[in-house]
Formats: C-alpha cells, structure tokens, sequence
C-alpha cells in the first residue's frame, strides 16, 4: 500500500509538532549525516524510528509522508542504555485525516516483524501481541482488517501468516511464532487478559473516565520493551484522561524537566487563541496538508465551510484545538442563516446606536452598530475589529456625532474599564448592565428567533453567533465570553447595540452634513483593516 503524495500547493503541513517532548542530549549528534533531518540529532544508534522507516518502505513499499518520518524516529527513541524504549507510554495528538491510523498500523507491523532489540530477525520477534483499542470495535477491526492485507500483499510478510480470525466480538491475525494483532473495544476488560507488547488507544478524547486506560496500559508493565501509544485529535472537558495525561506532559515540557520523563506528547495543533478562518495556522494542525493527496488548503476550508453552525467541531477536529463544549451556541444556528442579508443598510438618515466590546483575553476589540431598515427591520453590523485595544477610543474620537450613543459593559468586562477614558474623550456612553446585561442577551436571541433582525455574511460575527454558549445569572442567562469555543465578542458587541438601539436614549446633537454617517464604502475599508 503506498501513500499518494503530490506536488505541495501554497500551504504545506509542518513536519515538527508545535508541542513536544524533546530528544535526550546525550541522543543527539546533529553533525552526523544519517542524522534525523529536522536538525534535533537524533540517530540511528539512538532512535528505532530509521529501521521503522526502512521496514515499511522495503517491506511494504509505503511511501511515508515527513511528519509520519519525523514522527518514528522521536517516538521511537531508544532507552538510555540503548535497548528497548525511551518513551514507555506515547501522546500523539493531530488533526483528523492526516494518515495517523497508517501511521499505527505501521508501527504495529514493524513490532511484530522485529526482535526485542531492534534487530531485522523475523524468526524471533519480541512483540508477541499488539492490542488495538477503539472507542467503536468495529473501528478497531477495520484497522485490523487493513493490518491483514498489508500483510497478505507483501511476499515476504505473508510467509508468516497464519490466519485471520473474524469471530464477533474477537478479531484477531495470528503470526507464526505465537504472535498476534487483536482488536478489543475500549472498556474496563480491554486487553486485561493479556500481557501485551504494544498497545494503541485510538481517539483518546472519548475516554470520560479511566476504566479503558486503567485495564490496557498496565498490561504493558510487565513487558520489558513495551510502549503504549495513544492517537487522538483535541477534546472538550469531558476529555479527563486525555487532559490529564497532555497536561503532565506539558508541565515537564514547560519546565525543561524532561531528561527522566518515560511520557512523551508530540502534538500538532494550532495555538489556542488562533482565529479558526486564519489559514496560516491550518499546517500547524494538519501536517499531512499539501502532502497527502485530497488533503489541500481548499479542502479544509470546505470543512470550516460546512462546519460554520459547528466552530466547535472544527476546532477539535481539523484545528487540534481544546474547546470546553462540542455542544452547539444558544442561537439556532438555521435562525441566524435565515437572518442573513447581504444587501441589509440602514434606512438614509436613520440614526445609529453603536457598542463596544472586548474578548476576554483582551487581545481583540469589536465595534458594533445597530440601527433601523426602511422596513423597520432592525440592522446589526460589525463595522471595526482590530488586535489590541489602544485602538478604540481614537476610532471613535475620529468620528464625532455619528452614533447616538456608545453600550459598554457597565462592570465585570473587560471593556469595562475602558468607560471612563471615553467619557472624558467625549464619547456618549451608555452603560449597560444590572438587569439590562441578562434583557438585551435574551431580547437579541428572541430577535434572531423571531427573524426581525438582519446582518450580513461577516465570517467573525457568523461563527460567533452559531458557536457562543449562554452562562447562566440567575434564572436569565447572558452571552458566555470565557466559556464560549470561540471568540464570542462580535456577537456580544451586536446584542449591546440592539439593547442601545431598544433603549433609545437620546443622543447628542445632530451635526453639519460634513460629519453625515460614512458612506457604504467607507464601512468596507473599516471593515477590511482587521475585521477578520
């Protein structure tokens, strides 16, 4: 079975994870020539991984992409002693479709065919069994079933096999020499009559407790060249044993503490706080883009496009990025489609009640209108989003007498802080907050349900409205920043502007035509500096 590689396209995926567990220094000679090509110096007397390499290109006739290279030869390191493994128990966390399942079946086949030390003797292979576990058994005997034609299509692989057993609930291949590859269901009796040599957890994020983890990978301990490798894309709070064991990872990696460590996290992903529609991050998650055949920038965009009333899932999937909730936002994500106009405007000469507000981790601030249609439709637009905050209170000093009035979160925002400085500046400011924060939450989602708002298609705005969650005050809720999946403040920014335009304070006086409200064209350059 071969990989189809093609000629890389404008984005191509990287080959070193963005996180990871670092080589040993005493492993490393990066001035040896057959040393590992990322630089690190990990070599053939110190890394398993180039004779994994060899038996699956000459055996198999794979051809590996480079992060599946990469990958082999760090997960692969050999212990300090040069036997065995350093690395006992493996993380391996990547975006989905990107040839991580090839990537264990390679693996699991090079175990079987090899001996305790590494050595290409066939007769004598160390790995007695390999266990595979899946959340789905029928996931985890497709694998198998795939492990068994590879074998079967090698003339030298197939001299050792024996047979393929199918019997429900208890697929297995067997190997001459009393080897085998056995299929079991993730559960608390996965793998427990067993001593196995090599055992793979496949989607580690379905684990919401430990019973899997805890009946699999203490069957490796009594076998002395053993490793367990987990595979998985990121998961959501209920993750508890994927987090747990990524965090412990992380720690020692953060801390530069990981000479001893037997625990190892290559994880490719893209950083937490990245925009999901900012495709320079794309490769950082998908390491097999522009590599595998199918696997292109266009392709995953098409995801992000059918995935646009699920954020969530495409951080988790195609991003590698941990979200508190795979569960959809509050708004429907059909009543905020149903709402979409593209030639929505304010009525000629309507007045304009504009808002303010910042994400949480106060790296980006929102403006946001509100104001009426010539059907009496209600009108929400972003009109201005830029990094940082610095920005804000001259952005509205340049435009004196536009808006009636200015919402900001009266108190526990981080906008909040920003209400004295424009007051002073001579912004009209309107706080809100108290029992208004919870009405103009719930008032704005009755809006998009009853389908008497209009917005046009802005990708920030959009994924924010189909993808926020509500916490709850009370027995009111309110726009979730903190817990969201995304950043929710485009949305927050439209529903304090509708709650302004609702209140209808009056505003300041009207001014010379000179300062009229800026034209379409104006608001698509405003628009175009940083909106997304």
């Amino acid at each position: 079975m071969t990989t189809g590689v093609v000629s890389a396209p404008t984005l191509k995926g990287y080959t070193k994870p963005r996180l990871y567990t670092p080589p040993l220094t005493a492993h490393c000679d990066p001035s040896r020539p057959d040393a590992c090509e990322c630089g690190c110096g990990l070599n053939p007397d110190t890394s398993w991984g180039f004779e994994c390499i060899g038996f699956l290109e000459n055996f198999l006739g794979w051809t590996l992409l480079p992060y599946q290279k990469w990958l082999y030869i760090h997960a692969l390191e050999k212990g300090a002693d040069g036997t065995g493994f350093r690395l006992r128990t493996v993380v391996i966390l990547i975006a989905r479709q990107n040839g991580k399942t090839q990537w264990l079946k390679g693996l699991g086949l090079w175990r079987l065919y090899l001996d305790s030390k590494g050595i290409s003797t066939a007769g004598c292979p160390a790995a007695k069994t390999v266990v595979i576990a899946a959340q789905g058994l029928e996931y985890a005997e497709g694998t198998l079933s795939a492990v068994v034609d590879d074998v079967k299509e090698s003339s030298k692989l197939r001299l050792e096999f024996v047979r393929h057993r199918t019997a429900n609930g208890k697929h297995a291949m067997f190997l001459t020499g009393k080897r085998s590859w056995r299929a079991v269901a993730q559960n608390r009796k996965a793998g427990r009559s067993f001593s196995i040599d090599l055992a793979m957890l496949d989607e580690l994020r379905e684990h919401t407790n430990w019973e899997t983890w805890d009946a699999v990978v203490p069957t490796t301990t009594a076998r002395k060249y053993s490793q367990a490798v987990t595979a998985s894309n990121a998961g959501d709070k209920k993750s508890i044993v994927l987090r747990s064991v990524r965090d412990g990872c992380l720690q020692a990696i953060i801390a530069g503490k990981t000479e001893e460590t037997q625990l190892g996290l290559f994880e490719w992903s893209a950083p937490d706080e990245s925009d999901p529609y900012d495709r320079s991050v794309w490769p950082m998650a998908n390491p097999a883009m522009g590599w595998l055949d199918g696997h292109d920038e266009a392709s995953v965009a098409g995801k992000l496009e059918a995935k646009r009333a699920d954020i969530a899932g495409f951080k988790t999937e195609h991003l590698c990025q941990w979200v508190d909730s795979l569960a959809p936002g509050i708004i429907p994500a059909e009543d905020w489609q149903a709402t979409l106009d593209e030639l929505s405007r304010r009525a000629e000469g309507a007045p304009v009640w504009a808002a303010v507000d910042v994400n949480w981790q106060r790296s980006r601030g929102y403006v946001a209108i509100a104001a009426r249609r010539a059907d009496d439709l209600l009108h929400v637009e972003v009109v201005a989003a830029e990094r940082g905050t610095d920005w804000i209170i001259p952005w509205f000093k340049a435009r004196p007498g536009k808006f009636q009035t200015v919402a900001v979160q009266a108190r526990g925002a981080p906008a909040s802080g920003f209400i004295e400085d424009m007051v002073e500046a001579g912004i009209p400011v309107l706080e809100w907050g108290g029992g208004d924060l919870t009405k103009g939450c719930g008032d704005f989602y009755d809006q998009v349900v009853q389908r008497i708002v209009r917005h046009r298609s802005q990708p920030a705005l959009d994924t924010a409205a189909v993808a926020t969650v509500a916490k709850k005050l009370g027995d009111a809720w309110v726009f979730d920043r903190q817990g969201s999946p995304i950043d929710a403040s485009p949305l927050v920014a439209c529903a304090a502007a509708a709650w302004a335009e609702s209140v209808r304070l009056a505003g300041p006086e009207k001014v010379p035509d000179v300062h009229e409200w800026p034209s379409e064209e104006e608001i698509m350059e405003w628009q175009k500096e940083d909106l997304y």
